[in-house]
Order: structure tokens, then C-alpha cells, then sequence
């Protein structure tokens, strides 16, 4: 130990004078060689932090892909924090029930995997602890994360408004592109912000139908009831179906009405593929509608399904619709579980995933869109799983989100209510068994029921 004090003593004394030597600025430089500097940044060595070993459990879906992105992201965490180790449990089964039934007997994970349409339901149960104290005390820059996919986990808990959840990925929809088939048909690949006239043009010339009026050839593959896609739909019309006061729905406003019109006809007039309907393989993947709705992880079964099939692909942005211009979006990401005896721990590694390192680790597959919006333009991700595609389009307009508000401003027995019973008004209205208006009268009547 004496000869340690004694080596840094002299070293700091060599330092001192050289100094000295070096007021009029360039003495010293000019009479030091560099070979004996070097020794000078070897010796101060980095910082070691000195902590008790930690283990926290990690929830996360039942998949290779999930397990790899969760333990790529432990990595990163294991450089800044070295005494935090991971330990990654699949949820086996369905996520929410597995989950639900953890928290209930006090065992959820320190880290759970979580979608944003759950989120409400975990903070207002107590299950997931508040994180804006953690992010802050981690480093993270909220505002460089796309307003909307913050949007699902600010809440306003016992009165305070926090935020329950660290999104991870920014899922805005697009449309893929069959530039193959378009070109068959004469069409170029749309311009990124087309409208909605634009938009059924290209339908019309697309969908080609027998004989007998049975459509062989879509326009368009989507999903009419998910909800990311139904409520763009109404928000495009300018639809409002949430009351201001948070107490009633008003689905049969005329508004959502003639939202829910403009895009489920795509499938009542034979122009969208039939989400109740029998197909031998997804249409789109066999190179036989024109358009598929979707999100950045679709690329690589598109990109599979290219060259199994032999048509080449593009993304291009959502049509803008009539009144607003509306995109559904969503994503999923990491909570804390309020009961963690490791909140410390795990506020380190959910934090990670709102900071351009942890976000390169868990992009590094390049499945999905960096969350931030400084990464908008990151390779990683935007030349996979193929270079050249227009992945503009997976960032563009982003002021245009608009959030499943139902989600986040209902109670958990409303929001059920409404995921059954806008696809019950769907059926209903397709197969000609109700008007649309009638259809939609009926969820009002239930929902607004549960929120008396």
C-alpha cells in the first residue's frame, strides 16, 4: 500500500511540474516525449461501483426471438451495472392469464413484458409500479419517445399522473406493397401521404372479380375489427365515441358511422379480402391482393413470402382519409411489478429500453422500429430485412397517431365490452343482418349500461 502512495505522489509531482514547465504554452509539449504520457492514462483506472449481488426475473412472451432481445438488452445492462443479472421466464399459455395469476399470489416477475392495451388494467389493480422517478433517475430522455407510444402507459392513478410502462418498439401501420401485382395492372407505387380517393382508384383497378361476382383478386388484405385499424377509421371521419366526461359512448354518432362505413365496405363491396373467409394461405403472402395492412415486424414473413412467391415488395404510408388524417398504432413493452423488492435493478434495465443503447441492442434483429426518434434513421433496422424498401413510411406522420382511447379512458368492463362488441356489429353489419346504425345502437346500450 505504501508503495502505491508513493508511486501516485510521484506521478501527480511529475505531472505538477510539468505544468509548470508549460505556462508560456508550448514548452512542455514540445520537451515531453508522448511514451512517457501514455503511463499517466493507464494509471487512473475506471471507477468501480461496489454492489451486492442482484438477480431479477424477467417475464417475457414464450418465444426464441423474445428471450434473445430480452437477454441482448441484459448484456448492455451488465457493462453499466456488472453486479445485475437476469434471469428470463417465458410466460407458458396465454400472457394475461399467466400474469394475472402471478401478481395474484404476490409472484409476478420484477420485469414484466406487457401490450399497451393492458396496461390500464395492471396499474388500476396495483400490479405494476409507477416509473417517471425511474426513468428520471436513469438518465432517460422522455422526449426524444414518440409522444403516442408514451401515451398508453400515462395514466392518471389515485391522482397523480405517471407513466406504468416503458414502450419498446414504435408500431405505426402502413401499407405493404405488391409492387409485382401493381405493375401488372399498370399502377406505380403510391406516394407516401396518397388520399383516400387515390386510395380507390387503385382498389378498383386491383379487385377483379368472376362471373358470377365472386372477387378472385383484392385490392386490399386487412383487419376491419382490430382495433388499431377501427378506431383510425372513426378518428378519419372525424368520429368521436368517447364522451368528454369519460361516462358514455356514443358509437352511432353519425360521424364514427360514416367511419366505420368508409373502411368496412372495403370488405362488404369484395375489395378487401374476408376476414371470415376460407383461403388455402394468406392472400397476400400468395401474391394475390394488391395492399396489406400491417406493422414493421410483418416484413420478414413479406420478405419470405416475396421470394417463395416471386413478387417484389414495398411499404408505402396509410391513405389519408376524408376529414383527418388518422394512423392506428401500438406497442408493447416492460413494467415493474409494484411488489419487486429490486425496483433499483429493474428500473436500470426497463430504462434501457428508452435509451439509444439498450434500443440497439434489442433492434439489433432489426424486426422492429427504434421507439426513438433520434434512431429514426438508423441502418440497423431500416435495411432489414431487405435494403432498398421505403421505410419512410414506417415514421412518417407521426403527429398523425391517434391512440385506442377506450383503452386508456374506460374502465377494464367497458373496455371488454367494446372489443366484443364492435366485431358483433361488424358480422352483423356484413352479412346484412342489421343497419350499421342499429348495430352500433346495441354496443352503446351495453357499454353505456356498465358505465352508469
Amino acid at each position: 500500500m505504501k508503495k502505491t502512495l508513493l508511486l501516485i505522489f510521484v506521478l501527480m509531482f511529475v505531472i505538477a511540474l510539468a505544468a509548470c514547465g508549460n505556462k508560456d504554452g508550448n514548452t512542455a509539449k514540445e520537451e515531453t516525449p508522448a511514451a512517457t504520457q501514455a503511463p499517466a492514462e493507464e494509471a487512473t483506472p475506471e471507477p468501480v461501483v461496489n454492489k451486492d449481488p442482484v438477480t431479477i426475473r424477467v417475464g417475457i412472451l414464450d418465444s426464441p426471438e423474445e428471450k434473445k432481445n430480452a437477454e441482448a438488452v441484459g448484456e448492455i445492462l451488465k457493462k453499466s451495472h456488472p453486479w445485475i443479472t437476469i434471469k428470463i421466464e417465458p410466460y407458458v399459455g396465454d400472457y394475461k392469464t399467466k400474469a394475472l395469476a402471478q401478481a395474484a399470489s404476490g409472484d409476478l416477475p420484477d420485469v414484466t413484458w406487457i401490450y399497451d392495451g393492458a396496461v390500464k388494467e395492471f396499474a388500476e389493480a396495483g400490479i405494476i409500479a409507477p416509473l417517471n422517478d425511474i426513468f428520471s433517475a436513469n438518465g432517460v430522455d422522455v422526449s426524444d419517445v414518440y409522444e403516442s407510444m408514451l401515451g398508453y402507459g400515462t395514466l392518471e392513478i389515485d391522482g397523480k399522473v405517471d407513466n406504468y410502462y416503458a414502450p419498446r418498439d414504435y408500431n405505426h401501420i402502413v401499407m405493404y406493397v405488391n409492387k409485382t401485382l401493381l405493375k401488372q395492372e399498370g399502377l406505380d407505387v403510391p406516394a407516401d401521404g396518397w388520399d383516400w380517393a387515390t386510395f380507390m382508384d387503385y382498389m378498383k383497378k386491383l379487385t377483379k372479380k368472376d362471373a358470377a361476382g365472386k372477387t378472385t383478386q383484392f385490392g386490399v388484405h386487412f383487419e376491419p375489427t382490430w382495433s388499431p385499424n377501427w378506431v383510425a377509421c372513426t378518428k378519419g371521419m372525424g368520429g368521436k365515441y368517447v364522451a368528454d366526461d369519460n361516462k358514455s359512448v356514443r358509437f352511432s354518432d353519425p360521424a364514427v358511422v360514416a367511419g366505420l362505413k368508409l373502411c368496412w365496405d372495403l370488405v362488404k363491396d369484395g375489395y378487401a379480402t374476408d376476414p371470415a373467409g376460407q383461403y388455402p394461405e394468406d392472400p397476400f403472402m400468395a401474391g394475390k391482393v394488391g395492399f396489406k395492412v400491417g406493422v414493421k415486424p410483418h416484413a420478414p414473413s413479406v420478405n419470405d413470402a416475396s421470394k417463395a412467391k416471386g413478387f417484389e415488395w414495398d411499404v408505402v404510408t396509410m391513405p389519408k382519409q376524408p376529414v383527418q388524417y388518422a394512423v392506428g398504432s401500438g406497442a408493447s413493452g416492460y413494467s415493474i411489478s409494484a411488489k419487486s423488492k429490486h425496483k433499483d435493478a429493474a428500473g436500470a434495465y426497463v430504462s434501457l429500453f428508452l435509451k439509444v443503447e439498450g434500443q440497439n441492442a434489442f433492434n439489433a434483429t432489426g424486426a422492429g422500429v427504434p421507439v426513438l426518434k433520434s434512431l429514426k434513421d438508423d441502418k440497423i433496422w431500416r435495411e432489414n430485412p431487405a435494403p432498398g424498401k421505403n421505410m419512410d413510411a414506417m415514421v412518417a406522420f407521426p403527429e398523425s397517431d391517434v391512440l385506442r382511447d377506450f383503452e386508456i379512458r374506460l374502465p377494464v368492463a367497458a373496455i371488454s365490452e367494446i372489443n366484443t362488441g364492435i366485431p358483433d356489429a361488424f358480422t352483423k353489419y356484413i352479412l346484412n343482418q342489421s343497419s350499421l346504425e342499429d348495430a352500433l345502437k346495441a354496443v352503446d346500450d351495453k357499454v353505456n349500461a356498465l358505465l352508469k
